[in-house]
């Protein structure tokens, strides 16, 4: 026969489970209510022409550092050949329009970062401000918010992926200290991640919101992001030696399911916040909410039976 103490945790543990359960129900619903998914694909849209202006913008950095230094030049050519034969005319031809086209190329790749990333945030701002019943920027207040987002959310994926890939490679050199390392390399990017969309959900709507409001769909979303982060990582640890065409398909594809996956991730966190939100609004949390609905169900308080009164 269990113990009180132990039936007690498992009715604890249960009405949690609950809780859980009902808030991602609240989420989801929120999240469907207020086409969601239209929102998704606009952000995952111009997420992903974000990639072609980050490459001409690369390229076009490349080509000013190659620019008068045909030493560097010649041996970026032959090592690119060794690596991948089949394309190393092509590869030649690029880099060449790189260093002929290098200024021109820098600033039409900056220009299309800065078109395609606000777009990215302007579909966030907008739906966020639908979500929390809030107004809309004005269009230049959008788009410096916009900016200040990108950039946010560029040092905190840079910075959580590289500290993740840096602590990963370090646990494979340093075998007794590969799990420490491994758990680290989670709790450190999760960190970074929770930062970075904690000032999101708090910066992009025009409604003040308090950090109790925020902070849990940041930290789901920040959870639930880790996941393609590790794969991301396997990817570009494990299958470096892959022919590179294939692993050009390969990158382009989990590119945009991480793009699609993350943008999921993030609007839902703020379902959540926003349901949550609710609760607290009223007075209570969702769960105290929830007790009191089954109070009223009952007649009696929670857990209680007319019996047991």
């Amino acid at each position: 026969m269990a113990s009180p103490g132990l039936a007690e945790k498992r009715a604890r543990a249960a009405a949690s489970f609950r809780r859980g359960l009902k808030s991602a129900r609240g989420a989801w619903a929120e999240f469907s209510a207020r086409e969601g998914t239209q929102a998704v694909a606009a952000f995952s849209f111009f997420s992903f022409l974000s990639l072609f202006a980050l490459l001409a913008l690369a390229g076009g950095i490349l080509g000013m550092v190659l620019e008068g230094k045909p030493e560097l030049y010649r041996r970026m050519v032959e090592y690119l050949a060794e690596q991948v034969p089949g394309l190393s005319e092509t590869i030649q031809e690029a880099l060449n329009t790189s260093r002929d086209l290098g200024g021109v190329l820098g600033l039409a790749g900056f220009a299309g970062l800065l078109f395609t990333g606000t777009k990215a945030t302007d579909s966030l701002q907008l739906w966020m401000a639908g979500v929390w019943d809030g107004e809309k920027p004005p269009f230049l207040r959008r788009k410096f918010k916009g900016l200040v987002m990108l950039l946010v959310i560029a040092l905190a994926a840079g910075l959580g992926l590289g500290i993740h890939i840096l602590l990963v490679l370090a646990a494979g050199k340093v075998g007794f200290l590969e799990v420490p390392l491994l758990l680290a390399a989670v709790a450190v990017s999760t960190g970074i991640h929770f930062a970075g969309l904690a000032f999101v959900y708090h910066y992009a709507p025009e409604k003040r919101l308090r950090f109790r409001q925020v902070w849990k769909g940041a930290l789901l979303a920040s959870l639930l992001i880790n996941p393609f982060q590790l794969l991301l990582t396997w990817y570009y640890s494990r299958l470096g030696n892959l022919s590179v065409v294939y692993g050009s398909f390969a990158a382009v594809i989990i590119a945009v399911t991480i793009i699609f996956y993350t943008a999921y991730v993030v609007f839902l966190g703020a379902s959540l916040n926003r349901y949550l939100s609710k609760g607290w609004s009223e007075g209570s949390s969702p769960g105290m909410t929830e007790k009191k609905e089954e109070e009223d169900s009952t007649g009696f308080p929670a857990g209680k039976t007319q019996v047991g009164r």
